[in-house]
């Protein structure tokens, strides 16, 4: 086993198509930590699988020699946390409440063996300040020597994902069920201020100053013109992202929407505007590519989290309202996420109870953090009833 070893929360499309390819091409040794104990016996049963790289075949990998543990084995987890040179979670946001017991028993027995060298937990998700929230979680469980530790040895360091894993070809899967297809992007920008100790070596770790505000613009950029595709290109009748980014109307009012975020976000955090345009045109570029077979329900599903106070419609739209702007094709993109409905996603199913039941205006007050008289509700449930 290799001297370096990193334990991976999660093991669904970016924790195996991503963050275990770079950790692999970085000569680590690797542990799944995952809830589904389907997929862990699926990882012990094959005990490799292939990241197939689109565009670029001479760059893909056969990912192997790693372990795979469930949720559920508390101590084995421990005792690879304890021996982990660095830990990385993709598990979703809303479900961090889930590992940080297991985090809390690793950090315990490293205090009681002694351990001297720091760690570093690596969030890879798309959501707002998890790496604060994280720390909360765990420290809650934690007595007041596991804390001293903590606090002075245990980083929690927020990143940019941005290489897009996708299923593979029915082909694929039947050869093996576990590969995945992958964007030939290899940067993961990283909060340079929020390691604690050596930052751990590792191919496309990029670790940037002034994170929060990077992370920020991505959240409002990428993710913002992504949920515009999505949720608009679903009530159009498109099944596929890249289908939606080609449609001249979705293109006019996703552009539109990265004008409004992207003044407000130059205002705010003092990017270069041409830099912040350039940023936002290759984000729909990204989205319009055909060979990313995407769809639309991957990327759309959960709207009640995608459509939160601080998320990436309503963040920057309020942004927009801070900064002296007219947030319309933003507004225009949460009631079309108002109005997503397929009957295979319970987020979806139950904001269309809410606004059923409580209304428009409790909905945008519970779901999304809009005052129901301010000028932001004025503009969704506009442009909500032109939609219908």
């Amino acid at each position: 086993m290799s001297g370096k070893h990193a334990v991976i929360f999660g093991a669904g499309k970016i924790a195996r198509a991503f963050i275990s390819h770079l950790l692999t091409l970085s000569g680590y040794h690797i542990t799944f930590v995952e809830k589904s104990p389907e997929l862990v016996a699926l990882l012990r049963e094959r005990k490799q699988y292939k990241v197939h790289i689109l565009g670029a075949p001479e760059k893909s990998i056969v990912i192997k020699d790693f372990e795979a543990f469930t949720t559920l084995q508390t101590d084995a987890v421990a005792e690879k946390l304890s021996q982990a040179t660095v830990v990385f979670i993709s598990i979703g946001g809303p479900n961090l409440p889930q590992i940080a017991p297991l985090l809390a028993a690793g950090i315990r027995r490293s205090v009681h063996e002694g351990r001297k060298n720091p760690l570093n937990i690596i969030l890879c998700e798309n959501f707002f300040q998890p790496g604060a929230w994280l720390r909360q979680l765990v420290s809650e469980q934690l007595a007041a020597r596991e804390m001293d530790w903590l606090k002075q040895n245990v980083g929690f360091v927020e990143t940019m994902v941005l290489r897009s894993s996708i299923e593979p070809t029915a082909e694929m899967k039947a050869e093996d069920p576990l590969s995945l297809k992958a964007q030939d992007m290899w940067e993961m920008p990283a909060d340079k201020e929020a390691f604690v100790g050596p930052i751990p070596e590792i191919l496309g770790l990029a670790p940037r100053e002034k994170f929060q505000a990077s992370l920020t613009r991505k959240l409002f950029t990428y993710n913002a013109i992504n949920a515009v595709f999505c949720y608009l290109g679903y009530l159009k009748g498109y099944e596929l992202l890249s289908d939606a980014a080609h449609d001249p109307e979705l293109i006019k009012v996703a552009e539109a929407a990265a004008r409004e975020a992207s003044e407000a976000i130059c205002r705010r955090f003092g990017f270069d505007p041409e830099d912040q345009r350039q940023f936002a045109a290759a984000a729909i570029a990204k989205y319009q590519k055909r060979e990313i077979v995407d769809p639309i329900e991957r990327n759309a599903r959960d709207p009640i989290r995608k459509l939160a106070r601080n998320d990436r419609l309503v963040g920057p739209a309020m942004l927009a309202l801070e900064e002296g702007g007219n947030p319309v094709a933003l507004a225009r993109a949460i009631a079309a996420g108002l109005r997503y409905d397929p009957a295979g996603d319970p987020a979806a199913q139950k904001i269309q109870a809410m606004i059923r039941d409580a209304g428009m205006d409790a909905t945008l007050r519970d779901v999304c953090g809009i005052h129901p008289e301010g000028k932001l509700a004025d503009l969704v449930k506009k442009a909500y009833a032109e939609l219908k």
